[in-house]
């Protein structure tokens, strides 16, 4: 370790950080400019010295390559020796790095190899906060590999943690940041003939708008590479000898760290989040925030991925900004209205993404999903539908355990799909090599923007430009022992060769429908070039609101379609009365359309196991609650968000556990699929002391000052999805007339700390205000509300004092009656 390393603010927490450290798993919540990337990976060396290597996790390549140099040169070493990174295509470390930086996917084909992390003593995961999948993952296979080597410490580092981070962990640690003043403009976009200004446009505006900007390092965030080239192009344009930088994965990796060096002198910086947080530009003090994003979003229904461009979240934004106050006070320019309202955190990725990677992972390791530690379960339905596809390529055998196929993907590194692609078709390799150039069209997503022939051609161009193409080429290669480089399509495809590809892709047969269109299950139309009635769906884009694609056409019989088609079961309830009876239906679909069906009457024994079989297909969030159920569900999480009461747990994954443990003894032959005993299970679930608590602290009603008995309602208009999935816990709220509130200035739950929103009516049931503080809604806004009804509804009490007067719902006539 140096002498001296910068004094930061983490600086003073440095005898807390060495003691937590062997006394379980550390949280250090940092605020931006703390030191936490910096100081806390060579503390943990020094503390690791004769345990073991300390692994750095950063969720990005081009920080996790800048953090390694950092730290090597803070050792004054060069990196490579004690310091080194692995990254995808490049690594450099050696026998004696003790400190290494790698993305998460690395960590995650590491931790699958050697689940007991021999030789590991600190696994540090950085801006967690950011919740990819594959953080959550990693962090979730984490803490079983701390069971198997008890003596490996796991640390969490953050700017913004959440409160299910701080629940998994055994300590915490906090340090203030260092950030100089940053003061705040917006610079709206403007309506150019109704439509938006272009935002290169939008930036030379704000540009000229702020004072000297010519004179400093200015970080301009951008949502992707389109607007990164309009950007510069029009900079170029307006100021001819500015320097100008790109931070992006398509930049040569000596241009992305030219942008990064001060030594480059005043220049323009233009990134996409890649500089939000981890990267330290230090000279940057002006910084141009568009206010925007673009990032994947898998569609499970149809299975595409869509790239979004959506608003940042308030975190985001404040992550920005701090970038221009490093090193002296700085400004940011917002390019968006100050109006205009932020989400406090993004979403994460897990609810967003492609299931098929991580169950294959999971089922690598082995432990069952439910069974994890994780910070947001998967679904269980996307799941399930991940492991059927995974079943299909025999990478995952009928009881959902990994194949030795399915461990050879962990060894070629790419997606399941483009990995039972490259197994199955191995044989035909050497004599059609157009399968690796579709296997690296498909790996690098290869935009499906030609017929077959060009765009085979286009892969193979790429692959002579592109280092990385002719990496991951090698790689397979090695992998399945063949030597031979990307080609283009053959004219005829062999049947066998053919069948093979039928099995990969069984889920993207497509037919033609009449307007040319290839329609598939997942009941998207797909626009391609191709002239067949059967043709497989190799890859798949997004345009606007359509899909085009790239086809190969099949021969299929209909055997083969019974045998490739995707099945799906159905329960139906036929006939009344006595005659009244369960049929299992078994529909063969592919392109959309039923080729095979089979019905089949379930003897009354039957019928339990397969609703539960049902549910277990529709998932928990399809079914059919009653809102007596939906409620019950809602007041039980209440209860466990406040700290009320010991409830068992409630989340999705859990309530599947659940429900297959006690609905099935409430089912029958006379059980009506539209009306399950969702609430005696959940109820029963829960159970009979807990019950009683609950109607006691969050009861489904309440009796009014006026003597009425009301509902509580705790559902609100919400979807019956997200209220199942968690995803909304509304706050409880009580409606009834403003009258039957009168002479009490509170009206609460008998749990105290649960907020009751009050929505007082008019007379007729109008909503006249919505207040959880009635005794300030008495003072503050009830002499305004009365002088503007009060001549409306003169039938009813309007007291200057509604505190002196009795509760009621009657009009004054009736009352004094």
């Amino acid at each position: 370790m140096p002498e001296a390393l910068p004094d930061l603010p983490l600086s003073n927490l440095h005898s807390a950080f060495m003691n937590a450290l062997g006394a379980g798993s550390l949280l250090l919540e940092a605020e931006p400019g703390a030191g936490k990337s910096t100081l806390a990976p060579l503390w943990a060396l020094d503390w690791a010295r004769e345990r073991g290597q300390v692994w750095l996790i950063q969720p990005r390549v081009l920080p996790a390559v800048t953090l390694a140099h950092r730290l090597a040169k803070l050792l004054d070493e060069p990196v490579g020796q004690s310091v080194g990174y692995q990254v995808p295509f490049d690594r450099r470390a050696g026998a004696s790095t003790r400190l290494l930086v790698m993305t998460p996917g690395i960590l995650l084909q590491r931790l699958l190899a050697e689940p007991e992390m021999g030789g590991v003593a600190v696994v540090m995961l950085d801006e967690i906060h950011e919740r990819s999948v594959n953080q959550d993952t990693a962090w979730a296979l984490l803490q079983e590999a701390a069971v198997l080597n008890e003596n490996l410490q796991l640390v969490l580092m953050s700017a913004t943690p959440d409160e299910a981070l701080r629940r998994q962990v055994d300590q915490s640690l906090y340090s203030p940041g260092r950030c100089f003043a940053v003061s705040v403009d917006y610079c709206p976009s403007r309506e150019l003939r109704a439509r938006p200004e272009p935002i290169a446009e939008q930036l030379l505006r704000a540009l000229k708008q702020a004072p000297h900007w010519q004179e400093q390092t200015v970080l301009v965030f951008l949502p992707g590479w389109r607007e990164i080239e309009a950007c510069r192009e029009a900079l170029n344009r307006e100021w001819g000898n500015l320097a100008v930088f790109c931070l992006h994965s398509r930049v040569e990796r000596a241009e992305q760290m030219a942008a990064l060096d001060p030594a480059r002198g005043r220049r323009v910086i233009l990134a996409t989040n890649i500089a939000e947080t981890s990267l330290t530009i230090a000279d940057v003090t002006l910084v141009v925030d568009s206010g925007l994003t673009r990032e994947p979003e898998y569609e499970q229904r149809t299975g595409v991925t869509r790239l979004r461009t959506r608003r940042i979240s308030a975190a985001s934004a404040e992550q920005r900004r701090g970038r221009a106050g490093r090193v002296q006070a700085g400004h940011c320019l917002r390019l968006w209205s100050a109006s205009e309202p932020l989400a406090p955190q993004a979403l994460p990725e897990i609810r967003r993404t492609d299931y098929l990677p991580m169950a294959l992972r999971l089922a690598h390791w082995g432990t069952p999903s439910e069974h994890l530690p994780w910070l947001e379960a998967p679904g269980t339905l996307a799941l399930s539908h991940a492991r059927a596809h995974l079943r299909r390529w025999q990478l995952l055998d009928e009881q959902n355990a990994i194949t030795p196929a399915g461990r050879k993907v962990a060894q070629l590194g790419t997606h399941p799909r483009v990995a039972a692609l490259l197994l199955h078709g191995r044989d035909y390799l050497i004599a059609s090599p157009w399968l690796l150039s579709l296997a690296l069209a498909l790996h690098f997503d290869l935009a499906a923007e030609a017929d077959l022939a060009s765009w085979l051609s286009l892969a193979c161009d790429t692959y002579r430009r592109e280092k990385s193409w002719r990496l991951q080429a090698q790689r397979w290669c090695q992998c399945l022992a063949v030597e031979l480089s990307p080609a283009a399509c053959d004219d005829a495809v062999p049947a066998p060769l053919a069948d093979k590809l039928a099995e990969v892709f069984a889920d993207r047969i497509g037919v033609c429908s009449a307007t040319g269109r290839y329609r598939l299950n997942s009941g998207i139309s797909v626009e391609m070039a191709c002239q067949a009635d059967w043709a497989l769906v190799l890859q798949i884009s997004a345009r606007g609101q359509g899909h085009g694609g790239v086809g190969l056409p099949v021969n299929l019989t209909e055997a083969r379609r019974r045998a490739l088609a995707e099945s799906e079961v159905s329960l139906e309830q036929v006939g009344q009365g006595q005659r009244r009876r369960w049929v299992q239906v078994t529909r063969y679909r592919m392109g959309g359309a039923v080729v095979d069906e089979n019905r089949r009457s379930l003897d009354d024994e039957e019928v339990p196991a397969a609703v539960m079989a049902h549910i277990r297909q529709q998932g928990l969030t399809q079914l059919s609650w009653s809102r007596s159920a939906l409620a019950l569900l809602v007041r039980a999480r209440l209860a466990h968000q406040h700290e009320l009461l010991a409830m068992p747990a409630l989340d999705l994954v859990s309530l599947a556990g659940a429900f297959e443990d006690n609905l099935l003894a409430f089912l029958h032959a006379e059980s009506d699929v539209q009306c399950l005993p969702l609430q005696q299970a959940l109820a029963f679930y829960i159970g009979y002391d807990l019950m009683g608590e609950l109607d006691r602290w969050l009861p489904d009603s309440l009796v009014l000052p006026s003597g009425r008995r009301i509902a509580v309602d705790y559902l609100g208009a919400h979807p019956v999805a997200a209220l199942v999935a968690g995803e909304q816990v509304p706050a409880p709220v009580v409606s009834a007339k403003l009258q039957e509130f009168f002479g009490v200035d509170a009206f609460t739950l008998p749990a105290k700390g649960v907020p009751l929103a009050l929505q007082l009516l008019s007379p007729a049931g109008r909503p006249l205000a919505i207040t959880r503080d009635l005794g300030y809604f008495w003072r503050e806004v009830y002499p305004e509300v009365r002088r503007e009804v009060r001549g409306r509804y003169a039938k009813h009490p309007w007291p200057e004092d509604p505190l002196d007067h009795a509760a009621t719902g009657l009009t004054k006539k009736r009352l004094h009656d």
